[in-house]
């Protein structure tokens, strides 16, 4: 979220100090992040820096367990919650949840890049992502891949919403206008990814522990070039593709390169990529994206203009030349 909630800082202090001991000297409010009901703040105490998540609402619970799992039975390079004073991977405050993850000074791999023979860790560490063994309760934590786009029926109500009608805000208007133009493309991404669906559910491919969004922005690469793969909100049991996606031929222009793709599935190791999957993961990644950029303009009165403008900028950047709804479409013919 691009704007920070209505809660006191002093607050949130309290809060910590209470719930991890920590003896907070500054917050300060990160801008980052897509998901309209979370965010995020730098946390400075006795002179370690700390990663705040709050959620509006009931936590993610294999959003915090998986990555701990991870770092702590497999040494994966990951990001994992620190626990607080209960032993619980996250705190409550008010409507909020939180939790604290040590903080990775560094960039995102886009803006960093890796190196040759880090893809090829990238490849092997995601393999073994995939091949994790969980016990029985963090499996059961777990969403399973339904292969119906979660954001479908969302921009459905987005396009209803805008139907044949002006708007007084302009950010609004600039949105209806382009959707309304682009309008016959949207409903064939939607139709395509629901047709692709059906596809891949019938074929019953095997379900694997997937990141769901392991792309380069939620790889960090710190001052030491360690990297470390972060964000694992949308976890979840599915095929393998619905990581490999963003590695093969990736998802946006200038986010992998063949050359990038070739390192890390020599780390990842032999596999068959099923291209009816990879497209029917291209197509819901371009729903979902649709979505959720409309529902910020459109369907959710609370977000501010920042978060309004951004989300219009992004959508009509969806259908630049190389970007997610090209992709999606030219991955048709492979499937």
């Amino acid at each position: 979220m691009l704007e920070p909630p209505a809660l006191a800082e002093h607050d949130l202090a309290a809060a910590l100090t209470t719930n991890y001991g920590l003896a907070v000297s500054a917050i300060c409010f990160l801008p980052i992040g897509a998901d309209t009901r979370a965010w995020a703040y730098r946390v400075e105490s006795d002179g370690a820096a700390y990663f705040l998540k709050l959620r509006q609402g009931a936590p993610r619970e294999a959003a915090l367990a998986v990555p701990r799992f991870l770092r702590n039975a497999l040494s994966l390079p990951v990001v994992a919650p620190l626990p607080a004073r209960s032993g619980a991977l996250w705190s409550r405050l008010d409507e909020y949840a939180l939790a604290v993850y040590p903080f990775v000074e560094g960039r995102t791999a886009t803006a960093a890049g890796l190196s040759d023979a880090q893809w090829v860790e990238f490849g092997a560490a995601l393999r073994q992502v995939h091949g994790a063994d969980l016990p029985p309760a963090l499996a059961a934590l777990l969403r399973r891949e339904t292969f119906v786009p979660e954001w479908a029926a969302v921009a459905a109500d987005v396009d209803t919403c805008i139907g044949d009608r002006d708007f007084p805000d302009p950010d609004q208007q600039a949105l209806a206008v382009f959707w309304r133009a682009h309008r016959p493309e949207i409903q064939t991404v939607l139709a395509r990814a629901e047709a692709l669906g059906q596809r891949v559910r019938a074929a019953a491919p095997p379900l694997v522990l997937c990141h769901a969004d392991a792309h380069t922005w939620n790889v960090l690469v710190d001052p030491e070039g360690r990297w470390w793969l972060v964000d694992w909100d949308e976890v979840v049991l599915a095929p393998k593709e619905r990581d490999l996606m963003f590695v093969v031929d990736g998802i946006g222009a200038n986010l992998v390169t063949p050359r990038q793709s070739e390192l890390f599935l020599q780390g990842y190791g032999p596999t068959p990529i099923d291209p009816v999957a990879l497209a029917f993961y291209r197509y819901a990644w371009a729903v979902g994206d649709i979505g959720a950029y409309g529902e910020r303009v459109f369907l959710l009165p609370v977000t501010g203009p920042a978060t309004r403008r951004a989300a219009v900028e992004g959508l009509i950047g969806l259908f630049a030349p190389g970007e997610i709804v090209s992709i999606a479409l030219t991955s048709e013919g492979a499937a």
